[in-house]
């Protein structure tokens, strides 16, 4: 197809990155997990087939990346045949929480996956059971099964009261294996208030330590976030999601629900169906229906909002201009 694009929203933000959950199932049960923002399962999971389908299209329009998520994506016995389908069309990565990653790493390797985010919320077994219900030594059985494979890590932390002692460890962790990481901080989709208060850490003290020991501190344009360069060669991002109108306003995001729904923001539960278009193989139809979802996304943060998840008077956000 000839490519045009991207397409960009009503407030300036092209739209080149698809992030794709291909299931809502999982085989760990994470204390603050959102599934992407997606609160009822779908019945329905698009085939390889349809995903290749959809991913010509898109990249035809402007997008050039697209993240696999879920739930856990490796629960799909056909997660492989999925990234080969993607991966002629546009540059795909997952994210995994790392379990069942053994018995993949080589088979997404040879399929074209670029680069992996696994799941790594503490290297204390007892606390990592206690975030995720899994066991951490499968996670790096799978971390060692991507590095055989040649595949580029980077690990995901969610920044919790239950690891923040962790955090330097962590990422001296991912010196010793040569990823890089994130550093997220806590996002309360899913739960109230006194419950996002309860497991919320501080994500201060983690950044000074690392603009002690960093070689260069940059902003990247890509959601405006912080990434310290550390002196042993790899990169520590600090994603500091909840209320950041500056992410917001950056944002190059979609998302599309296992079921062939785009989402037009993970906060957000408005979904546009591209499933009759995706199973009609008709192109012409799903470019409106995808020209559709972009012109309905907007910044969900305008203002920045209070610790109550309330919002200040008078903070400008760069996307209300």
């Amino acid at each position: 197809m000839p490519k045009i694009g991207p397409f960009v929203d009503r407030f300036g933000r092209p739209v080149t990155h698809l992030r794709l959950s291909v299931t809502n199932r999982c085989n760990h049960d994470c204390i603050f997990c959102h599934r992407e923002g997606i609160l009822k399962s779908p019945e329905y999971e698009m085939s390889p087939d349809e995903i290749g389908f959809l991913t010509e299209v898109l990249s035809s329009v402007g997008v050039k990346y697209v993240k696999l998520t879920g739930g856990e994506p490796l629960v799909r016995g056909d997660i492989v045949e999925i990234v080969r389908a993607i991966s002629p069309h546009a540059e795909v990565s997952m994210v995994t929480n790392g379990s069942l990653l053994k018995h993949f790493a080589s088979g997404l390797a040879e399929a074209g996956l670029a680069r992996l985010n696994i799941s790594l919320h503490s290297l204390n077994p007892s606390v990592f059971r206690e975030i995720t219900r899994g066991r951490l030594e499968q996670v790096l059985e799978g971390v060692r099964a991507a590095v055989d494979a040649g595949l580029p890590i980077k690990f995901d932390v969610v920044i919790l009261k239950h690891n923040s002692r962790e955090l330097q460890d962590l990422v001296r962790f991912a010196i010793k294996v040569g990823a890089d990481i994130n550093l997220i901080e806590l996002i309360p989709i899913g739960m109230g208030f006194h419950e996002w208060k309860r497991l919320h850490a501080d994500v201060a003290p983690i950044e000074e330590w690392l603009a002690e020991k960093a070689v260069r501190v940059e902003r990247l344009p890509f959601q405006n976030r912080t990434v310290y360069r550390m002196p042993e060669g790899i990169s520590v991002y600090v994603i500091k999601g909840y209320g950041n109108p500056e992410l917001c306003a950056a944002c190059t995001r979609i998302r599309m629900t296992p079921d062939g729904r785009f989402k037009t923001c993970i906060y957000r539960q408005d979904y546009i169906d591209a499933l009759p278009a995706i199973k009609a193989r008709d192109r012409d139809a799903l470019i409106k229906v995808f020209r559709k979802a972009v012109d309905a996304r907007e910044p969900f943060f305008k203002k920045i909002p209070t610790k109550e998840f309330g919002v200040r008077t008078g903070a400008e956000n760069p996307a209300d201009g």
